[in-house]
């Protein structure tokens, strides 16, 4: 497992130097307001996708080893088309986009809802090279795309970044399809709806928890857009992407961990790796943050131009929050793998709640120091009460959070696995 948590970071880092380069590109070729559309569509994307989740999502890593992967992905690909078409509707009907930004949305959308289809269950199947994969491609493709629509066709609008969109997402649709086929068995069956019922059931309570977790990540991006405007938004979101660096290692435990644990019953051994790998995440992202935070405001002019100069400053409030959050991530991961979502959305609901209200009051004074403070405050609510309540119910003392020479042999053993594996690359 700790092979499959390097794999994934490292995954996970191509993966961010990827999105860095798109963000880049589009910031500095397309300008602050072709960047802050696309801020806007993608975030519109990612909630569709999380609305086509209810029958298809993460929830399948507890499923797949429970029950028949064909009765659990056929009713997600149907979900999947009736939620789409359902959202193109309902945007055109409110005049949210145009018809043909509504249409590239819900399209886009539905791709993306198959890919992750496909990678959840890969993930239940503990193919984790595979899964990295599907993760990976569509940012590369979509990055390479771009390059040739900035730099070969000189498209200079929005499309430059939709059409290779389009071909990254139907690409890895269909691959992340024949890595999972071994798996499905398409021979017609009357019982293919038979566990809709738990689909719906387990998918239920992870969406709850994905959907207040999905707000609390990007309820105030929606807030800046409309109080400030999308060239904001696009200047405000370059410095957030920087800082979520600090969470790859975090993001990366929690998948994995949350795949192995949902496979297995040792609670024992789960609880240990959680206590062990929290100490390391929350280092790790703590050093992260403070490379982040010495880097010169000149950087951010040089890679992504003049407007971006002092991002940094418009989301300095974020630091602590950023780095309190990663306690949330690891220790989500043995929850979800038991299915016991309540404190999971307690805890994301409350944090919700607390950064709502600070949105509403500091916003309209404070602009970006606003935006930062409130999902900051939302953060670290959020990582400190999940820590209290995995302590409780698993009777850890508060000396166990002390690095001790365990975890120090462990660091150091990630790490010669680490360059074991570089070496071999």
């Amino acid at each position: 497992m700790q092979q499959s948590i390097t794999n994934t970071s490292l995954f996970r880092i191509l993966s961010t130097v990827s999105n860095f380069l798109i963000a880049l590109l589009l910031s500095r070729f397309l300008g602050p307001k072709v960047k802050g559309e696309a801020t806007i569509m993608l975030t519109t994307i990612t909630f569709l996708v999380f609305f086509c989740s209810f029958v298809g999502g993460q929830a399948l890593v507890y499923l797949v080893p429970r029950f028949r992967v064909e009765r659990l992905i056929i009713p997600a690909y149907i979900w999947t088309l009736l939620v789409a078409g359902i959202a193109y509707i309902l945007i055109r009907h409110f005049h949210i986009f145009t018809w043909r930004r509504s249409l590239n949305i819900c399209l886009l959308s539905a791709l993306a809802s198959a890919s992750n289809i496909h990678g959840a269950v890969l993930l239940a199947k503990r193919e984790i090279r595979r899964y990295n994969i599907v993760l990976l491609l569509p940012v590369v493709l979509t990055l390479i795309g771009l390059i040739i629509h900035i730099r070969i066709l000189h498209q200079q609008d929005i499309y430059a970044y939709l059409y290779p969109l389009y071909l990254a997402y139907a690409v890895s649709a269909v691959l992340s399809f024949f890595y999972c086929y071994r798996f499905i068995s398409w021979r017609p069956s009357a019982e293919v709806f038979d566990d809709l019922d738990s689909s719906f059931k387990y998918g239920l309570g992870y969406q709850i928890f994905e959907l207040l977790q999905l707000l609390l990540f990007r309820l105030y991006f929606y807030l800046l857009y409309h109080i400030q405007g999308v060239s904001d938004l696009g200047l405000f979101s370059i410095g957030v992407s920087m800082l979520e660096v600090a969470w790859i290692l975090g993001r990366s435990v929690s998948v994995i961990h949350y795949s192995d644990f949902s496979n297995h019953d040792n609670e024992r051994l789960a609880v240990q790796q959680t206590l062990r790998y929290l100490k390391v995440v929350f280092l790790a992202s703590a050093l992260v943050l403070f490379v982040i935070g010495i880097l010169p405001v000149g950087f951010y002019s040089f890679f992504f131009g003049q407007s971006f100069m002092y991002v940094k400053y418009q989301v300095k409030w974020l630091y602590p929050g950023i780095l309190m959050y990663n306690l949330m991530l690891v220790i989500q991961s043995i929850y979800l793998s038991r299915a016991a979502y309540g404190r999971l959305i307690f805890a994301q609901l409350l944090a919700l709640i607390s950064s709502i209200a600070l949105c509403y009051t500091l916003i309209p004074r404070y602009y970006y120091s606003g935006a930062s403070a409130a999902a900051s405050v939302g953060f670290t609510i959020c990582g400190i009460l999940m820590l209290a309540i995995f302590m409780k119910d698993y009777g850890i003392a508060i000396s166990g959070l002390l690095i001790d020479r365990e975890d120090v042999l462990f660091i150091n053993n990630t790490l010669k696995s680490l360059l074991r594996l570089r070496k071999d690359g």
